[in-house]
């Protein structure tokens, strides 16, 4: 899905910075280096090396690390020797000897698993981690989800954006539902290049757990749950917040 729309991720994403200081936060206090899974084109590798981090960032979509590398290509020298970049599936996730102080999962990334995909994933990333590592996923709000069982028969516009790159106008439209029962939610976007004739479509199928589900789940897989924050601003974890903010450490 991701190589299809790398083009479109940075209009739709770059604006999304409302994360950056709670994850440099994390990573200055955890100490040693970062490792992101779903590193995508950049977005929170590149704060967080130039805020001092050493970050190995993971994906497995070549379009996507592609552009993180462009990206790299024009910070300052000390900042690209901050950053490996791989391209790996979570689930075979691989790094060698190397051990980090933290490991990130950003905005809804470990939603594209199922719960046996999570599973395989955090055990790798806990066999990554340090002594007292410590391990943070941002999700959205499973209650928030959970309340998308009706399908929408029509596509919605959800974003007019101008590239920067080419100067073309480019319309996002997307549409939902969601399946209670099966606890996921299937997002369909459209992106539409104005007078340019161009349209791409792809969908995501999000698998989401509640906070239970989560922590029993971290337990099993090598990690103790420590904080449920509901907003960057770490507001306590509730059914009205945004977020489900996850923090737990390897034990």
């Amino acid at each position: 899905m991701y190589d299809q729309i790398a083009r479109f991720y940075d209009l739709t994403h770059d604006a999304l910075t409302e994360d950056v200081p709670l994850v440099v936060q994390l990573a200055q206090e955890s100490g040693g280096a970062v490792l992101e899974l779903g590193g995508g084109t950049g977005r929170l590798l590149l704060p967080l090396a130039r805020a001092g981090c050493h970050v190995v960032g993971v994906d497995n979509s070549p379009g996507m690390l592609a552009r993180a590398a462009a990206r790299l290509a024009r910070e300052p020298d000390a900042v690209r020797e901050r950053v490996t970049l791989l391209q790996q599936d979570f689930t075979q996730l691989a790094v060698g000897q190397a051990r980090f102080g933290l490991a990130v999962v950003p905005y809804n990334t470990f939603l594209h698993l199922d719960t046996g995909a999570k599973r395989a994933t955090l055990r790798r990333v806990a066999g990554c981690l340090g002594q007292n590592g410590r391990l943070f996923l941002d999700l959205a709000n499973p209650f928030w989800l959970a309340d998308m069982d009706e399908a929408e028969p029509e596509f919605v516009l959800e974003n007019e954006l101008i590239d920067p790159e080419t100067g073309e106008t480019v319309r996002q439209w997307s549409r939902g539902g969601g399946d209670g029962g099966a606890q996921t939610v299937r997002i369909e976007w459209r992106y539409e290049v104005v007078g340019g004739g161009e349209e791409t479509a792809v969908s995501a199928l999000y698998h989401y757990l509640f906070p239970h589900e989560w922590e029993l789940l971290l337990r099993q897989t090598g990690f103790q749950l420590q904080k449920q924050w509901g907003d960057y601003d770490a507001t306590p974890f509730g059914e009205e917040q945004p977020r489900l903010l996850l923090l737990a450490q390897k034990r």
